[in-house]
């Protein structure tokens, strides 16, 4: 067994009392004969995800490529010897495999590609805790694999050629219009013209948890290490004041919120007052949004998700902004609430069903949040160099919901119950038990974006979304 002896970072920086390289990124490659001219273009496209540098690496007519946002650390990428890996994400247990391998490093990316070639690819994704999406190239072979509940995105061409990207827009850049993206879970396999897909990883299904008070201290510890994780000094939250977010608030204390709305909007006054409760006001950033403003970031929104669809432009536009200010005070990492609703039941349409009817539509849900949800959120925020992390999809708070009993998520016309109950001790009250509404409706954007469209002369049911074809 072949373990690499990696060379020691000596650019330390102090986060939380250990020294660790945070490096976030976007990654683009392709085979052929052109393949180093096409990934230049590619990251040129998503220069966006990484202003502090790029790296391309060639080995025969294969190239990986990677721009880099460096939250602190030195360590480029790809990485190569003997191989090469480019990749974005997080390995959160990293300090451990490390230690198994009997290496030193304070890279999550130099511990990856250390596993790899000592245990193979398959093997290492089984080690891993975090969220990711990676590209390795050994022995004319190219790998690609995404974490188990998508939270970093990937893209791929089906047509003749092979490229790969971070955001569907690297591939737009090179002539590329017939893109797919790697399931969750799965590993992609090229080589010599032909590729092959299949699942590698997923979450594992345990023994039903069925009392609630078993069920809340399990969850309350499972989520209170999931933020642990993922904080980081500084750090800021999505903070939309409902029960989600404000937990993360409750276990981050030091953190900043950002709140973003129309004037006068419910998750304005919402976000006042649960901040107000949680004793954080001085760390509560309003940004109270004009018309105005929502016509001017249009542009944005929309080449950062790639879509005119109303409901995901009205969703996404609050965290573009919020992540835009917190870019614009010196912070390059943001919390969200994105999953809790999936696993614990949170959308009103939940409310009637029957427990074994609510389970496999919490599991469909869960299964498609990538392509509903976490995709356009890193597109939002990566759009403004800053590293989104959610910490409900973590894979012990995910693999622990899946054992809790559906009748303990939907109680007495009560959603996300046991959340609530797992919470009780870090909030308020009137917090825990705290409706809120939909994010599209609450922030006020897609009022506004009806009121654009209706300015600049379109009618009908169709009339936003016609209105946002145009940009």
């Amino acid at each position: 067994m072949k373990v690499f002896i990696l060379q020691v970072i000596k650019d330390w920086f102090l986060n939380n009392g250990e020294a660790i390289s945070i490096i976030m990124c976007g990654i683009a490659g392709a085979a052929g004969k052109d393949s180093e001219a096409l990934v230049k273009k590619m990251l040129e496209a998503i220069k966006h995800r990484g202003p502090d540098g790029s790296g391309i690496f060639s080995i025969g007519d294969i190239t990986l490529g990677n721009v880099l946002l460096r939250i602190t650390g030195e360590r480029h990428q790809p990485i190569h010897n003997n191989g090469a890996l480019t990749y974005n994400g997080e390995i959160y247990n990293f300090r451990e495999i490390a230690e198994r391998l009997r290496i030193t490093t304070d890279s999550d990316s130099e511990a990856l590609f250390a596993l790899i070639g000592s245990k193979g690819i398959e093997a290492a994704i089984q080690e891993l805790d975090g969220d990711y999406a990676f590209a390795y190239t050994k022995d004319e072979i190219l790998y690609l694999a995404r974490d188990p509940a998508g939270v970093k995105p990937l893209y791929y061409n089906t047509g003749a050629g092979f490229a790969f990207a971070s955001e569907k827009k690297a591939l737009y850049a090179i002539g590329i219009r017939e893109i797919r993206t790697l399931k969750p879970g799965y590993m992609l396999i090229y080589s010599a013209g032909k590729r092959a897909e299949k699942k590698v990883t997923g979450f594992a299904v345990g023994e039903r948890i069925t009392d609630e008070n078993t069920a809340s201290k399990m969850l309350y510890n499972a989520i209170e290490k999931a933020v642990k994780k993922r904080r980081y000094t500084p750090c800021a939250i999505a903070f939309s004041g409902g029960l989600d977010s404000s937990i993360i608030a409750a276990l981050c204390p030091e953190a900043e919120l950002y709140s973003v709305g129309m004037a006068g909007s419910h998750d304005i006054m919402q976000t006042k007052k649960a901040a107000q409760l949680l004793g954080m006001e001085d760390k509560l950033h309003l940004h109270e949004l004009t018309i105005d403003d929502v016509e001017s970031a249009l542009p944005d929104v929309i080449k950062a998700t790639e879509s005119s669809d109303p409901l995901k432009v009205s969703i996404a536009m609050p965290l573009f902004f919020a992540s835009r200010d917190a870019h614009n005070e010196g912070i390059r990492v943001m919390l969200s609430g994105q999953g809790a609703d999936e696993l614990f039941a949170g959308y009103k349409r939940y409310e009637s069903m029957k427990p074994d009817e609510l389970e496999l539509a919490l599991r469909k849900d869960l299964d498609n949040i990538a392509e509903n949800n976490l995709e356009r959120d890193d597109a939002v925020t990566m759009a403004n160099a800053v590293e989104l992390r959610v910490p409900y999809l973590d894979r012990w708070v995910v693999e622990l919901s899946l054992r809790i009993a559906p009748e303990l998520k939907v109680l007495n016309g009560i959603r996300k119950y046991i959340l609530r109950q797992a919470a009780r001790d870090i909030m308020p009250h009137e917090l825990v038990f705290k409706e809120k509404k939909a994010a599209q409706y609450s922030s006020g954007i897609y009022s506004a974006l009806g009121k654009l469209a209706r300015k600049n002369g379109y009618r009908g049911e169709r009339a936003v979304g016609r209105y946002l074809e145009k940009f």
